[in-house]
């Protein structure tokens, strides 16, 4: 296979996008998982406050890793969603019942009436990222390759020891994530002692997926020895990272852990990268899968959405950042919008 620099740099920025909506998205998924473990009305309504002014502008990074997917790679487009197109359908749905729930929840001043809409977004969190954690599991260990039968039998090939670890491993970092974002943000609140135990406990709960996790992934990786240093090595990093989040999260410097577990994140969605190099979509059987190379637009309009992508990036990065400094510090306890 020939692959050119182009396509490299392709196949980088693609994975950038997804770990850029991983940090981003993650926080605002996490805090809608946390309402899961929230009894008290005046908690709900922060969280949800909370959520409000970021998730529009997290959603970007979704967008646009779809796109450079779409504009770079058209064939790895294609075959991956006509492959998953179930999981991406209900993923769709989770989202927009996601946002109608956040939505509606502002709108609303019955407090049963909230609480139903704060469970629509709980729900649709945890199952939108454990169903995220899924699909790119699958990718990984090369399922859309595997030969099916029927709508069912398509769907269930998706779910593998790895690609469920995946899942779970994904709704792990998004609540602890969550909680320690929520716990930044709380500061002395009256909340805020529940928040960082709830930190505490799911930054624990973090370790101990990732570990599994990572024992499933290297004896996958046993039928490609080649690549295990590179994973080992990977795995080792994270895990530091993840540590040292958890010894900043014992110490309540909530701020310092919610860095290093989006550190955490970048550093295991390169690691993947690295392992599953030049294939964009792998294969069971060992180097085999569909290449960057096979899977690439023309070298002209790699070029020119390379142009593109270096504007329209540092847009999508500066919003983040204005939307995070103008509501860093809400606490008025009005709904943010």
């Amino acid at each position: 296979m020939d692959i050119s620099f182009l396509e490299t740099v392709w196949f980088v920025l693609v994975g950038v996008l997804l770990g850029m909506f991983t940090i981003t998205g993650g926080f605002d998924f996490g805090a809608g998982i946390s309402l899961g473990f929230s009894t008290e009305a005046n908690r709900r309504d922060f969280t949800i406050r909370s959520i409000a002014p970021f998730w529009d502008a997290n959603q970007v990074w979704l967008i646009t890793a779809g796109g450079a997917l779409f504009a770079a790679f058209p064939r790895a487009y294609s075959q991956m969603l006509s492959l998953m197109y179930t999981p991406v359908i209900i993923l769709l749905l989770l989202l927009v019942l996601r946002v109608v729930g956040t939505e509606f929840y502002h709108l609303e001043n019955n407090q049963k009436w909230r609480k139903f809409w704060s469970g629509i977004v709980f729900i649709s969190s945890l199952l939108s990222a454990v169903l995220a954690g899924v699909a790119l599991g699958a990718v990984f260990d090369g399922r859309l390759f595997v030969p099916y039968d029927g709508f069912w039998d398509g769907f269930l090939r998706l779910f593998t020891p790895l690609s469920i670890c995946a899942g779970v491993l994904y709704a792990a970092f998004f609540a602890a994530y969550g909680a320690i974002f929520l716990a930044v943000r709380a500061g002395d609140d009256e909340y805020a002692s529940s928040l960082k135990k709830l930190s505490k406990i799911l930054q624990a709960v973090l370790m101990c997926v990732f570990i599994i996790y990572a024992v499933v992934l290297l004896m996958k990786l046993r039928q490609t020895p080649q690549y295990l240093p590179h994973a080992a090595f990977g795995i080792l990093i994270s895990y530091v990272c993840l540590s040292a989040s958890a010894r900043f999260v014992r110490r309540s410097k909530y701020r310092s852990a919610f860095v290093l577990d989006a550190l955490f994140a970048l550093l295991a969605i390169a690691t993947h990268c690295m392992v599953s190099y030049p294939f964009i979509i792998p294969a069971e059987t060992v180097n085999a899968g569909l290449d960057i190379s096979a899977a690439a637009s023309s070298p002209t309009t790699l070029t020119i959405m390379l142009v593109v992508a270096g504007v329209g990036v540092p847009l999508a990065l500066a919003y983040n950042i204005y939307a995070w400094r103008v509501f860093r510090s809400d606490k008025t306890g009005n709904e943010s919008r």
